[in-house]
């Protein structure tokens, strides 16, 4: 069922029909008709309505135009035509209805907004909480820390690579005396290489771990005198 935009050029041709039926009793000949007229009484007697019929609106325009010859308005065209009449209208579509939301979900979603609320004002509160520039301090003294460690470990990574290409070099140009084979020149290079690696590496993890071991422990001591 097809439903037209209610609009005052239509409640016109309404009323104009409305008042024709109460002049003419002859116009009112069918069943039909009558049920034309009874449905454009409860029309016009509902206040500010959206949307009518457009099986009603076709059946008002036959009734008129068995009326009246009607007027001509500017285009030429008679008032009591549908085309006239369903000038400024359009398709009905009814508003969607709200979804009901779920009360299990709004709760859930105001202890989310709560938490976050609290989170934002604990983060407020700590930038002026006095115990604030000790954490500060110690966190400036943690990334001077892990800064050190990365250097430490740059450098450490530098000269593993630095004394493998060198001990490469060496073992390539010493194995000439004894083989003139390339392949094998090579492979013996290379496996001096991978073994003064890994010693280096090996050597240097011990290193950092005893350094770790040793600024861990001052760090617990100079915690312990804070405290």
């Amino acid at each position: 069922m097809v439903c037209l935009e209610w609009t005052p050029r239509l409640e016109r041709a309404f009323k104009k029909l409305q008042n024709a039926a109460k002049q003419d009793e002859a116009l009112l000949i069918t069943d039909e008709d009558q049920q034309t007229i009874s449905e454009v009484d409860i029309m016009l007697g509902t206040h500010a309505p959206e949307c009518v019929e457009m099986d009603l609106v076709r059946r008002v325009s036959m009734l008129l135009r068995k009326h009246s010859t009607g007027s001509i308005n500017d285009n030429g065209a008679r008032e009591d035509w549908i085309h006239v009449m369903v000038q400024g209208s359009g398709v009905y579509i009814p508003k969607a209805a709200p979804k009901e939301r779920n009360p299990e979900l709004d709760r859930l979603m105001e202890g989310f907004k709560a938490q976050v609320a609290e989170k934002e004002y604990q983060r407020m509160v700590s930038s002026i909480d006095p115990n604030a520039s000790s954490s500060l301090a110690n966190n400036l003294r943690q990334d001077l820390k892990d800064l050190k460690d990365v250097k430490a470990h740059t450098i450490g990574i530098v000269n593993v690579l630095y004394t493998g290409g060198a001990v490469f070099t060496a073992v390539f140009l010493i194995s000439a005396h004894f083989t003139q084979d390339l392949g094998m020149r090579i492979l013996l290079s290379f496996l001096a290489f991978v073994l003064i690696v890994a010693c280096e590496a090996y050597l240097s993890s011990g290193t950092h771990e005893q350094a770790d071991k040793e600024d861990g422990g001052g760090c617990s001591g100079y915690d312990e005198i804070v405290q």
